[in-house]
């Protein structure tokens, strides 16, 4: 008992001596809410009625929905439906609602165009699913074909990346596994540092530091893990991320870029502290692996690209770069890179009690869906380095394009790029372009400007700190990339005129409801959750 007395104090005093003021306040005011909420009558009123207006204008966008039309299911039907039948509703209902994804108005989400070849390429993924749509790599061997196809993608990723991959030197090989996504991505890489730095350095209380515009999926990792997320606002500087070292640091992440503002993380002087301290590295480079890699291989991108991979960086420990997205695969597939097969094998789970036998798996999924990876592999072979290198620069010239014109739209600027301190500043139209283009402004509603275009048929990504709206290119804006800015300045000039005493609604009012009550956040998130989900 005095053991864990003693150990339970030293804890607890690491604690006050580390954590942050924003933290200690962060701390105060969840624990202030969450009694708040149950015990004080005018807080709980207010949050249900929060509740209520948010519930109310999520249902009112949903009804628009194709599938509130028909009779819901709640049961399966007593006797099956016919084949025809059921085929004629999936396509019916495919083609409604891919409508507006095939107009180019959606910000990332399709990344592939609707026009000329790529209705052939949606053919190939079709075919390649059909293929293998019983397989499952969990039973390794037994479609051996389909793990040589594994393997194929996991190395033509990692040579994206990897001098040594494209050689197919085995000495410096970088090592990999196949995923579900991006966030499984990142998690599992998480997961192999915690367990590779923390195992053999016995850290009882690891700590993972990454930028505020970190991925959401680092804070589900650290959550679920047990790690503790040291922040450094805005972009990870040298600096600032050495002085949040500790001996229970385990890993440095960064992005390239990241998804809200597009934004590049100094790579190299964060490899050289990783090398210095010893600790992991990891670079989320899910967005834009298939971009950047390509685009330093242009010559009017090249120079702007700064080197974010494994073989100009020693001290990256690992990498995840997604296939669905920019890669043109099925959605459901990343990879996942490690310099060091001991730290890939630290992401495995084995188990060697269970009743059913030996049991071990590389992801964290037990079945997976071996379509997808004869999808990946499809895309990949199909596309080709000169395909993908020219998607990249129609990708790119489309997101400068945009930066050029808001930089000139009266009461926007775009972010990223240039910063000073912790303010973001209007960035360059040469300065390190990406696929995604975040604007702001600051003496208009961002939100309320996005509503207005959600209204003229485009569906956007609101963020916030700072409250910012941003659109990540793709090759159907390139077609449509004139009516997008067309659109953004007739938005603009309506939020104008309109002023600051129209009424709020749609992302307007949600973000001003999170704005008032920081922390009923979670609480709303879990309504809006429901509401998408269709649970009632």
């Amino acid at each position: 008992m005095a053991i864990v007395l003693i150990l339970s104090l030293s804890r607890n005093c690491y604690i006050v001596a580390t954590c942050s003021g924003k933290e200690w306040k962060e701390w105060a005011l969840t624990s202030m809410f969450d009694w708040s909420k149950e015990n004080i009558p005018a807080i709980k009123k207010e949050l249900e009625k929060e509740k209520r207006k948010i519930q109310n204008d999520i249902a009112s966008r949903k009804t628009k929905d194709a599938r509130k039309k028909e009779t819901p299911l709640y049961s399966l039907p007593q006797q099956g439906r016919s084949v025809d039948d059921v085929m004629k509703e999936l396509v019916q209902s495919g083609q409604n609602d891919n409508e507006q994804w095939k107009q180019g108005r959606v910000s990332g989400s399709v990344y592939l165009s609707s026009e000329n070849d790529d209705e052939g390429h949606t053919n190939l993924m079709s075919t390649a699913f059909a293929a293998y749509s019983w397989s499952n790599p969990l039973h390794t061997g037994l479609w051996p074909t389909l793990d040589r196809y594994e393997t194929e993608v996991i190395r033509m990723t990692a040579s994206l990346v990897s001098s040594s991959g494209r050689t197919g030197n085995e000495t410096n090989r970088i090592h990999g596994t196949m995923t579900s996504g991006g966030t499984e991505s990142i998690m599992l890489a998480i997961k192999a540092h915690r367990d590779f730095y923390g195992t053999r350095r016995s850290i009882q209380y690891p700590e993972l530091i990454c930028g505020s515009t970190a991925h959401a999926a680092v804070d589900k990792a650290c959550e679920l893990m047990g790690i503790r997320k040291v922040v450094v606002q805005c972009d990870p500087s040298p600096e600032s991320v050495r002085k949040k070292i500790t001996v229970n640091t385990i890993l440095i992440y960064a992005s390239a870029p990241n998804y809200p503002q597009g934004t590049i993380d100094p790579i190299s002087d964060l490899s050289a502290i990783a090398l210095k301290y010893d600790i992991g590295l990891h670079v989320d480079a899910c967005l834009g692996g298939f971009v950047l890699a390509f685009a330093q291989q242009l010559p009017q991108y090249s120079s702007l690209i700064p080197k974010f991979d494994f073989t100009n960086n020693p001290g990256v420990t690992s990498m995840s770069i997604d296939t669905h997205k920019y890669g043109y695969a099925s959605k459901g597939t990343s990879v996942v890179l490690y310099r060091d097969a001991c730290l890939r094998q630290a992401q495995y789970f084995p188990y060697a009690n269970w009743t059913g036998g030996l049991y071990s798996t590389p992801t964290f999924a037990g079945s997976r869906p071996g379509a997808l990876v004869a999808c990946a592999w499809a895309a990949l072979v199909s596309i080709g380095r000169d395909g993908y290198a020219d998607r990249a620069r129609q990708i790119l010239e489309t997101s400068q394009q945009i930066v050029s014109s808001i930089t000139r739209m009266k009461d926007l600027h775009v972010l990223g790029g240039f910063r000073d301190g912790d303010e973001a500043k209007p960035q360059s139209s040469l300065q390190i372009p990406t696929m995604v283009v975040c604007f702001a402004s600051d003496t208009l509603d961002i939100y309320r400007i996005g509503d207005c275009m959600e209204k003229r048929g485009w569906s956007l990504n609101a963020l916030q700190h700072p409250a910012s709206v941003h659109i990540c290119v793709t090759l159907n804006t390139v077609r449509c990339v004139d009516q997008f800015l067309e659109d953004l300045k007739a938005s603009t000039a309506q939020a104008r005129e309109e002023g600051a005493n129209k009424c709020k609604e749609g992302t307007a009012a949600i973000y001003g409801t999170a704005s008032r009550l920081p922390q009923a956040v979670k609480d709303l998130l879990r309504i809006y959750t429901d509401m998408t989900m269709l649970s009632d």
